[in-house]
């Protein structure tokens, strides 16, 4: 983290998560239930739990790996950036007078976020399709590439009284060696 700097990481996540949900979420739009009547996965669960150990019915595209490989690259997007960083850059950006209050807050919306997320899903879900809340995460993820590019100072080497002094006078003030 200290190495490649934390804004280089949280670019290099957001852009990882926002490739994998656009690409869920075209795979989803693209394999439609009306393009294939039957599950897939219960087919191959079918065909692996019959006697028979037949799998005629079932046939195996690369494309099915999709949904893998994108869930597989949004948990390794989210780990490698937003999930750690953005608790590390809050206990460097919030004031050390605030900082206690402020922190409980981040905690308190992140916690509604994770359970509202949770709580409607499968209620959008029925409601849109299964593509809409990973196109709705894309946009999240792109926002975030945004708010990233344009809000998030690098914090890289400098110390808390730098940063405090650069949301004061909004330049960050370097100590050249």
């Amino acid at each position: 983290m200290d190495k490649a700097g934390r804004k280089c990481l949280l670019f290099a996540s957001g852009a990882l998560m926002f490739l994998a949900t656009l690409m869920l979420g075209l795979y989803i739009t693209f394999t439609k239930p009306h393009s294939h009547p039957q599950n897939r996965t219960i087919l191959f669960i079918e065909s692996v739990m019959s006697t028979e150990h037949s799998t005629d019915h079932y046939t195996y595209s690369p494309l099915t790996m999709i949904p893998l490989i994108s869930a597989i690259v949004i948990i390794l997007g989210y780990a490698l950036g937003w999930g750690p960083i953005t608790w590390l850059l809050m206990s460097e950006i919030l004031p050390l007078r605030a900082r206690g209050v402020a922190s409980g807050l981040c905690v308190l919306v992140s916690w509604i976020t994770a359970f509202l997320l949770t709580r409607f899903f499968m209620n959008v879900v029925d409601h849109f399709g299964l593509d809409v809340p990973f196109y709705f995460f894309t946009i999240i993820c792109l926002v975030n590439l945004l708010f990233t590019g344009l809000c998030v100072p690098e914090t890289k080497g400098k110390s808390l009284e730098e940063i405090e002094a650069y949301f004061r006078n909004n330049e960050m003030v370097s100590h050249a060696s």
